[in-house]
């Protein structure tokens, strides 16, 4: 027969444990008012909890940078698409200051015809520069057009340019006077002088050999009518400081011409003078800033 040893009590007192372990579970859990499954509940929570803020410290950055890049993209689209509308919009503002532009060259040339009907003109594009440091110019009109070596340049204002040095069928090469080796023969008021280029200036100097009177700031300066490269009456530019004569009649001062040659898209080329050939070899006087001579013969300098 099987006898159960006096001193082998585990099993009553595990089972008498856990039965009083349950009725204090019960007891605690009726005393605050909550059931088993509040219980559990809540001892679930307090574990998962930590665990859910580790999650959320770990995942929360890469949402926000998934959403970012969303944004960003979404941005970048949107941009593209200003940018494109944008370029539209230049586009269409650029061809109404071209139809702008146009018609002011036209109601210019008409002035410019009704004014001084005599003399030829050409109109010509500017198409580029044979040199970057030279400062001349090409245009699209050459000999074909009736373009000449020696013809006076100006703009469609009438300021002076400068002349054309060489010419191909149809093209041209046009030295403006603000670097050519001449001056150009010019008047302010009733004195007579020459303008020359300055190196590496934007403004050109005013020599005379025999002034009589002083020039002041702002005065206007034209060719003159003793120029054998330029009619008569077209504006050169406005001095820029004043001067008076020497007891020798020598008076020198500064000039600013008219014509920005970096701006310029469009020019007009004069016919004239009648022989232009003959006018471009002709040899051409050095300037003499103490020559006296009467205005009638006066040749203080090149022309240009």
């Amino acid at each position: 027969m099987l006898s159960r040893e006096p001193g082998d009590r585990t099993l009553p007192t595990f089972i008498t444990l856990l039965v009083i372990g349950v009725l204090l579970m019960t007891f605690d859990v009726r005393s605050e008012g909550g059931g088993v499954t509040g219980v559990l509940r809540t001892g679930a929570q307090t574990i998962v909890a930590p665990l859910q803020k580790v999650a959320a410290f770990a995942v929360n950055p890469v949402v926000d940078m998934i959403d970012s890049l969303t944004n960003v993209a979404t941005l970048r689209e949107q941009n593209i698409v200003l940018q494109r509308e944008l370029a539209e919009a230049e586009a269409a503002l650029i061809a109404v200051d071209d139809d702008l532009a146009r018609l002011e060259l036209y109601e210019q040339l008409y002035d410019l015809e009704t004014t001084s009907s005599d003399i030829g003109r050409t109109v010509a594009q500017v198409i580029g520069r044979p040199d970057a440091f030279d400062g001349a110019l090409i245009i699209d009109k050459g000999t074909s057009d009736g373009i000449g070596v020696g013809q006076p340049v100006v703009d469609t204002n009438g300021y002076v340019v400068g002349t054309v040095q060489q010419v191909t069928s149809g093209t041209a090469t046009i030295v403006p006077i603000t670097v050519g080796r001449d001056g150009v023969a010019v008047t302010v008021g009733e004195e007579i002088g020459v303008v020359l280029p300055q190196v590496n200036e934007e403004e050109m100097r005013l020599e005379m050999g025999d002034a009589r009177q002083p020039v002041f700031e702002g005065d206007r300066v034209v060719t003159s009518s003793t120029s054998v490269k330029f009619p008569a009456g077209y504006p050169v530019g406005q001095v820029t400081a004043d001067a008076a004569p020497t007891p020798f009649g020598a008076l020198s001062t500064s000039v600013r011409p008219f014509v920005n040659v970096n701006g310029l898209r469009v020019v007009v080329v004069l016919a004239w003078p009648p022989d232009p050939v003959t006018a471009a070899t002709e040899p051409q006087p050095e300037p003499v800033a103490t020559t006296t001579t009467t205005p009638a013969t006066t040749t203080t300098g090149g022309d240009g």
